[in-house]
């Protein structure tokens, strides 16, 4: 059994936006990762993919996200979740005008530190990402691309 120790996270810490990890694998004895995202109106998300080592969900608090996952499509709005198991291509993307607020959850933890990795790589960068090093960073935590057509 993990044991933990109670915590807040106050809503003024560091937000990366589009996506902020609120509580890590240090924090919740690798048991989950929470984060939250304000994805703006007209944006995409990730390209499609699949995790290998973790299962996803995503909480929508306002607007409307669409997803897909698997050979299913949902327009997720306020008080919908959306399940992503480990195994099954995903994606998704704000296609609506206003923004959209998430919160989400990845367990087993330890996807926040692929997060950490790309954001690193990605601020040492003066021009433009190398997209084969975004994906032998991401192949390192159990996640590889799939085909699918971008949302946006």
């Amino acid at each position: 059994m993990t044991v933990t120790q109670p915590f807040l996270v106050t809503g003024e810490e560091q937000r990366r936006d589009p996506w902020r990890v609120v509580a890590g694998g240090e924090r919740t004895g690798g048991l989950v990762t929470i984060g939250d995202a304000r994805i703006p109106a007209r944006t995409a998300g990730p390209a499609w993919h699949i995790h290998s080592r973790e299962d996803e969900a995503i909480y929508v608090t306002s607007g409307v996200l669409t997803v897909e996952v698997g050979d299913q499509r949902h327009q997720a709005g306020p008080g919908s979740l959306v399940w992503l198991p480990r195994g099954v291509p995903h994606t998704f993307a704000n296609l609506s005008d206003e923004p959209v607020w998430t919160v989400g959850v990845i367990t087993p933890s330890g996807l926040e530190e692929m997060f950490a990795e790309i954001a690193a790589y990605l601020a040492g960068l003066t021009g433009p990402p190398d997209q084969q090093t975004i994906i032998a960073i991401n192949a390192k935590y159990g996640v590889r691309p799939a085909d699918g057509s971008p949302l946006i």
